[in-house]
């Protein structure tokens, strides 16, 4: 019998893509243990241990989520093999570069970097994306998720710049707007107040009152209310409320409700 310690893959999600990667991938590994950033950055001693550890997000203006990079500089992680993927719309940018460097001032390598193309999600930016495009970019999904899943599995080295200077600075730049960007959202006369948004939240941004939501500063722009809301009842910036919304399709509300209390696959 093998005493092969469990791999252990963390994750940030908002609207189910990287969540059905992350997914993907733990049944692909066999022994494995996938666990949500958001409910693991809470842990006061923040421990990890494992042959394995995979850290999977998307990339947000060319770099990690903000909670992402706090989870990594948080965290004390002993493994034997480091792996990072990032999932993105139009872009990874140099959100793997970021991690490289903030694992670097940990004295950690990363060994494997991988980039996993999804759905845009960012709508009030890029616009809800057509059926055949986003056929395609599932189609691209499942195929690079499958890639990387044997990539780990042969325990592949890769290596990839830690300089994207353009990339740091988008990334900086949207880090320092991020607190006042939750001002940009709105709900409508649609809200019911059935607080699923605030549920969704992977950040608990989202405060519920008699009247509905009430979006605060540590927002981290996952977009997993304005396209989860039943009523499409939330908005941001200019955006109408009759824009079409998008989520991964295999990936249900329960899963992302129960994914942060268990959220062990074999």
């Amino acid at each position: 019998m093998s005493t092969r310690k469990l791999a252990r893959i963390y994750y940030f999600s908002g609207t189910g893509n990287t969540y059905w990667s992350a997914k993907k991938l733990a049944g692909r590994l066999g022994d494995a243990e996938i666990l949500p950033i958001s409910r693991e950055i809470k842990r006061p001693g923040l421990r990890i241990e494992a042959d394995a550890v995979v850290f999977m997000f998307p990339a947000y203006a060319y770099g990690t989520p903000v909670m992402v990079r706090r989870f990594l500089e948080k965290a004390e992680i002993h493994a034997d093999y480091l792996a990072a993927l990032v999932s993105f719309g139009t872009s990874p940018g140099g959100a793997l570069a970021e991690v490289r460097r903030v694992l670097g001032r940990k004295n950690l390598s990363l060994n494997y970097a991988g980039r996993i193309p999804a759905v845009e999600n960012f709508i009030p930016i890029f616009g809800a994306q057509g059926a055949k495009k986003r056929e395609a970019r599932l189609l691209l999904q499942a195929e690079a998720t499958e890639q990387v899943a044997a990539a780990i599995l042969s325990r592949v080295n890769n290596k990839s710049p830690t300089f994207r200077p353009f990339s740091s600075f988008v990334s900086a730049l949207f880090r320092f707007a991020r607190p006042n960007m939750s001002g940009l959202y709105r709900r409508t006369g649609a809200c019911t107040a059935c607080g699923l948004c605030a549920r969704i939240c992977p950040a608990g941004a989202i405060a519920m009152t008699d009247k509905g939501p009430v979006f605060q500063k540590n927002c981290e722009q996952c977009q997993a209310c304005l396209n989860f809301c039943p009523c499409r009842a939330i908005s941001f910036g200019r955006m109408q409320p009759g824009t079409e919304r998008y989520h991964h399709p295999e990936v249900t509300l329960g899963e992302l409700f129960d994914s942060p209390q268990e959220g062990v696959l074999g």
